[in-house]
């Protein structure tokens, strides 16, 4: 057995790439102690030179047989997509399409984070709970702008590097579940080059440090079933009983990652004991989240605003462009270099071998633990969304699946037969990204001061806001003024006036409607109305021609769906 294998600890990865370049890609980046038995197709040769320049002696290479890994052919091309490659790749796409990002204005639910934590710590216990059930990510949010203030940058900032951090994981995931370094690689590659990722990864909400977290808790999996003992079993205990608190929906992935467990634990040397440590993690967790599902329950409806789900989402959700693009460009430059490399006369070329697919084989558990941790969310939400009166599947709720999606991907990648071509591959799935990804604008900020301007002639005069939150169709919530609160949660961190209304999300058969505008448009000269359509919201439509009867003129802005509305009169 490979002398790496033998050893546990932070230089195995150092040791194994002694014994060759192949024996060095199983290890490289897998959890300590991982080295349980699959097959591998070739025995590396002593007195091969391997990556470091050294020659492997036969005692260390007796065997290349890796845990947990998958086989690699043995005529497996050399590794294309390297960790400088890929590091350089994401770095490049978090410069370009992440960074640029960060200090533009809030849009409508990083406003609602920034109101979760304004006004204490308490406060913010309680509005995580019964108002934006993500505690664990609120405290943490809390913590942080009491160091580092509370510009857009520095809410943004813990999203950017809990995702960079998520792409390392990932890469080390893959490594170790596919079986070879390049394909963590372009598991990370494509990971960061999703729309999920690029819309999260500068967004002051929970979904970047839920990723991570979701990550750490695969990872410390890994290493507690390759090694045993307390300290992993603790830290995967205590990861998978946070998860929840972060976004309720990354608990989707517990039964994938407890069918890997079960699959796994037969041969590994962690014990009885240990499993009871995570379940009792697990207990507490469900414990301290208990309110949070009982609020849950009582405002279910405020998770559904998409429409139900067709068949055709069903099917194409996880197509992804980028990684579509790079396999179809990938095979097809495979397929001219090796055309290239066949002399004019038909024969091959002297000393050349014919390129074969560098496809990977995953074991048992593996193949269970990516099939389940992509379809189950899926099918979930998708049947829970399809069988009731609320409709939760929308892209940014299946976000837990994303790093099994871009798992399946890179083993794809990864049977490019030439390594060139993969690189080629993984370069124009980060190139293609650049093109397709486009943040939306929800510029409120230009927008509060294009109201303050104009209201400035008449301090007292009111702004109605319409934020297209689902619970602004509840009349108490509007009436209640801690409630309508959340509803203009964008007013506080961007104020435009000293008198804010919120809104009906429709006007339309709402009772409320002509109270507010009767209460307004009769007693001031000037009023604007503020109205965020990303979720459907149209009241400018049913005020402007009511307005226009009572000898109103209006002015109208857009920034981005952020729409504007100047009314003004004169006596």
């Amino acid at each position: 057995m490979c002398l790496g294998a033998r050893i546990r600890g932070k230089g195995m990865g150092v040791l194994c790439s002694l014994a060759g370049p192949e024996i060095g890609a199983m290890f490289w980046m897998l959890p300590p102690g991982g080295a349980n038995v699959v097959s591998h197709h070739e025995r590396p040769v002593p007195g091969r030179v391997g990556r470091l320049g050294v020659a492997c002696p036969a005692a260390w290479c007796d065997d290349a047989r890796v845990s947990g890994a998958p086989s690699l052919p043995a005529e497996s091309a050399p590794e294309g997509v390297s960790l400088p490659l890929a590091a350089a790749l994401i770095l490049l796409l978090a410069a370009v399409s992440w960074l640029p990002h960060l200090s533009n204005s809030l849009w409508l639910d990083e406003t609602m984070s920034y109101w979760v934590i304004q006004d204490g710590f308490a406060e913010s216990i309680d509005r995580a709970v019964h108002q934006q059930p993500q505690p664990a990510y609120y405290i943490f949010l809390w913590a942080w702008v009491q160091l580092f203030g509370t510009s857009e940058i520095a809410l943004r900032i813990p999203s950017l590097l809990a995702m960079l951090g998520a792409c390392f994981l990932l890469a080390r995931l893959g490594s170790a579940l596919l079986g070879d370094r390049e394909s963590g690689c372009l598991a990370a590659i494509v990971f960061a080059s999703s729309w999920s990722v690029f819309r999260e990864s500068v967004d002051a909400r929970s979904y970047a440090l839920g990723l991570f977290v979701l990550l750490a808790l695969t990872a410390s999996l890994l290493r507690w079933l390759d090694s045993g003992g307390w300290r992993p079993a603790w830290l995967c205990g205590v990861l998978a009983a946070l998860l929840p608190h972060l976004h309720l929906f990354f608990a989707l992935v517990y039964p994938a990652l407890a069918v890997y467990g079960i699959l796994r634990f037969g041969s590994s040397p962690a014990r009885r004991g240990e499993v009871g440590v995570v379940v009792a993690c697990l207990a507490t967790g469900a414990l301290f989240y208990l309110p949070v599902a009982l609020a849950l329950a009582e405002h279910a409806s405020s998770y559904s605003f998409a429409p139900s789900p067709d068949a055709h989402a069903l099917f194409t959700i996880f197509v992804w462009p980028a990684p579509v693009v790079g396999l179809l460009i990938g095979f097809a430059a495979a397929g001219m270099l090796a055309a290239r490399s066949v002399p004019p006369g038909g024969g091959a070329r002297q000393g050349s071998a014919p390129i074969r697919a560098s496809s990977l084989e995953v074991d048992r558990a593996t193949g269970f633990l990516l099939a389940l941790w992509v379809f189950l969310p899926l099918l979930l939400l998708f049947l829970f969304s399809t069988l009731s009166d609320a409709s939760v599947f929308i892209r940014r709720y299946l976000i837990a699946a994303v790093p099994g999606v871009a798992l399946l991907y890179a083993w794809a990648l990864r049977g490019i037969p030439s390594a060139r071509a993969r690189m080629v591959a993984a370069s124009l799935v980060v190139l293609t990204s650049f093109a397709l990804h486009e943040r939306p604008q929800d510029d409120f900020r230009t927008a509060a001061l294009e109201v303050r301007s104009f209201l400035a002639a008449e301090g007292a005069a009111p702004v109605l806001l319409a934020s297209g939150l689902i619970e602004g169709q509840d009349e108490s919530w509007l009436r209640d003024p801690a409630l309508s609160g959340y509803l203009n949660a964008p007013t506080d961190y961007y104020p435009m006036g000293e008198r804010v209304i919120a809104l009906p999300r429709k006007m339309r058969g709402q009772p409320l409607a002509l109270e507010i505008l009767e209460s307004v448009m009769p007693a001031h000269s000037r009023f604007a109305v503020v109205e965020w359509t990303g979720n459907g919201a149209d009241v400018l439509g049913w005020i402007a021609p009511r307005a226009a009867r009572l000898g109103y003129r209006v002015e109208r802005r857009n920034f981005g769906v952020v729409r504007v509305a100047l009314f003004r009169r004169d006596f």
